[in-house]
């Protein structure tokens, strides 16, 4: 699951690399509604990466995306356009000189993540000068291509796509800076064992990735709430510093918008909406109540 809910961490990293299912009236989507006193703020929990058979997007989602003025994403995905954010992007995924991905791994550990690799068609060797965070995410991304899942068919991009043609102003609630910091100023040892365990899953893949899908469609947050306690009993410090921390950083700015007068909607990650100390949870516990949808 490290590979579906907390790794394919955002739509920045996703560009790097390279919502619904329309259902029936009455069923639910991961799709929540808050109300300030003069307007409406809209939570969408995303999949950053999709395949078109996953479209047209439920009606609901539709329908709330035209009652807003304004989107807000983890990130303007506009900014990774720039030539400044292309080099911070490339430079944050290649390791410091003189040190080589079988540096870090170390050789036991190198020699396993290998095997691994080479289990799901991937030559290692290929990823000796990077990172091992972009490795990692670099082969599970290869893999999704290979399942149909793309970047330019995620959530974000097709409201992006959309907001820019309907004259809708888009914005993040981070910058893309802090995306790539998240893995950035990860130890590199941490690091190793993301690739380790990312490895690890890598066969496990296209059913987990099915199963999230077929959860989102349905607004299924049991599943991933069940999911995410997985996840932070594997690694806390890494589900604190990926879903945690940046929930906290995003409430206020969220909390803000009900002061306006006109409707947002807010697209993040749907495991960012999942279980305690989650988006919708702290809103809560700030007396703000969101309704799904």
């Amino acid at each position: 699951m490290q590979r579906t809910v907390t790794s394919r961490l955002g739509p920045a990293l996703c560009a790097l690399l390279l919502c619904v299912t329309a259902r029936a009236d009455g069923a639910l989507h991961s799709l929540w509604e808050l109300h300030g006193k003069h307007n409406t703020v809209y939570l969408l929990g995303s999949i950053h990466v999709l395949r078109q058979s996953d479209y047209p997007l439920a009606p609901a989602v539709l329908d709330a995306y035209s009652n807003v003025k304004s989107v807000l994403m983890e990130v303007n995905l506009e900014e990774i356009t720039s030539a400044q954010v292309q080099a911070e992007m490339l430079t944050s995924a290649i390791l410091p000189e003189g040190k080589t991905l079988p540096d870090v791994l170390g050789r036991e550990r190198y020699e396993r993540a290998d095997a691994l690799a080479h289990e799901v068609g991937v030559e290692l060797s290929l990823f000796d000068q990077f990172a091992p965070w972009f490795a990692a995410e670099a082969i599970s991304q290869q893999q999704l291509t290979q399942l149909g899942f793309q970047p330019e068919a995620g959530v974000e991009m097709y409201f992006m796509e959309r907001a820019r043609n309907d004259g809708k102003s888009v914005a993040g609630l981070e910058t893309v800076h802090d995306q790539i910091s998240l893995f950035q100023n990860m130890p590199l040892d941490t690091q190793a064992e993301y690739l380790v365990s990312s490895l690890e899953q890598a066969h496990d893949l296209p059913q987990e990735v099915d199963s999230m899908v077929h959860a989102w469609q349905r607004g299924d947050m049991l599943w991933f709430e069940n999911q995410l306690q997985s996840e932070l009993g594997r690694d806390p410090k890494l589900y604190q510093s990926v879903l945690g921390a940046r929930n906290r950083k995003w409430v206020p700015k969220i909390e803000a918008l009900l002061n306006d007068d006109k409707n947002y909607l807010v697209i993040v990650g749907t495991g960012h909406l999942a279980g305690p100390g989650s988006v919708i949870d702290l809103l809560k516990k700030d007396g703000i109540g969101a309704t799904q949808r």
